[in-house]
């Protein structure tokens, strides 16, 4: 089943960008999905795909039985093309692939659609070779970039784009879809999912993320957090290698240390992690708040960092000098 447009809660202004697209007929052939990971920008790009196919749809929705429905909910559409880093990086080929395949003639009459995600993954060599293409699109070719940063595309490519922007939603409402959604939130407990929503940052994709590793990653960072253990902490630096994303579980020491800092000012309203309240207050009383609250900054530049191969090491630093064994 494909999303609609209207199915996507908290983005009424991508929403109502990409419905009047749709509405006149006038698509532009770059278009740029771009805010923080996992509020729902590929599923409007998903979405606005299967409308501009599908043969039969009402008014921003594809209607999902006609052929072009089927074939893109099957992932064999041949006017639908996806660009996927295969390591880190989106490179040249992977672009001049595409422009090869935009080249030839087209299978049908309807329209041709490249999404490339994350576009923020691109190198320099791939984002100058997409310009061309943004520059001279093919007939009824649309190039749809869904980006988590819009700082590392380069500004020739963003001018040339029409900007759909995708804002962070409001802790409540990432609540309500947990609640109400399947799969690991429908396991867990109100308490559980109150948490991965605070420490979302307005992501639901986050926050689901969040709770795939949440009891496990919360156990183990009050363990570092307490008493220094090299093996510990080698170990988590392990888990973290890979150079993809950390988010999932860099939020469990985020709300933690968020929650202890606030405790050691003497606050202890707002605190994520009710359920090792007593844990945090110990913890809390071992260093100043000042200290706390570097922790807790330290941490958020962290990350806030891309993905790259150097974070293991971040970590193990943060962590040692933590113990004033740097």
């Amino acid at each position: 089943m494909v999303t609609s447009l209207s199915a996507i809660r908290g983005q009424e202004r991508a929403s109502g960008l990409l419905r009047r697209y749709l509405e006149t007929g006038r698509v532009p052939p770059g278009l740029l999905f771009f805010g923080e990971e996992g509020i729902g920008k590929e599923t409007a790009a998903r979405a606005f795909t299967a409308a501009l196919l599908c043969r039969s749809r009402s008014g921003e929705n594809a209607c999902e039985s006609c052929p072009d429905c089927r074939l893109f909910r099957a992932g064999s559409h041949p006017n639908v093309h996806r660009v996927v880093p295969e390591h880190l990086s989106i490179s040249i080929d992977d672009i001049r692939s595409l422009q090869e395949e935009l080249s030839l003639k087209s299978f049908s009459d309807r329209p041709r659609v490249a999404m490339i995600l994350p576009a923020d993954r691109m190198t320099v060599q791939a984002a100058n070779a997409l310009l061309k293409t943004l520059e001279e699109p093919p007939p009824a070719a649309h190039l749809l970039l869904v980006a988590h940063r819009i700082s590392p595309i380069p500004l020739t490519i963003v001018s040339r784009c029409q900007k759909v922007p995708f804002v962070p939603l409001p802790t409540e409402l990432v609540e309500r879809i947990l609640a109400s959604g399947s799969g690991t939130a429908a396991r867990r407990s109100r308490e559980e999912i109150r948490w991965a929503a605070a420490c979302s940052g307005g992501s639901p994709g986050r926050a689901i993320a969040a709770l795939d590793e949440a009891e496990d990653e919360r156990r183990s960072w009050m363990e570092l957090l307490s008493s220094f253990d090299p093996g510990k902490v080698f170990d988590a630096a392990k888990s973290w290698k890979g150079g993809g994303e950390i988010g999932p579980r860099i939020a469990a020491p985020l709300s933690l240390v968020r929650d202890i800092a606030l405790l050691s000012s003497g606050e202890k309203e707002d605190i994520m992690n009710d359920d090792l309240s007593d844990g945090l207050s110990d913890l809390a009383g071992r260093r100043s708040a000042d200290e706390w609250t570097r922790a807790f900054q330290a941490l958020l530049s962290m990350s806030r960092t891309p993905p790259q191969l150097q974070k293991p090491l971040m970590l193990e630093a943060f962590l040692f000098k933590w113990f004033g064994k740097d």
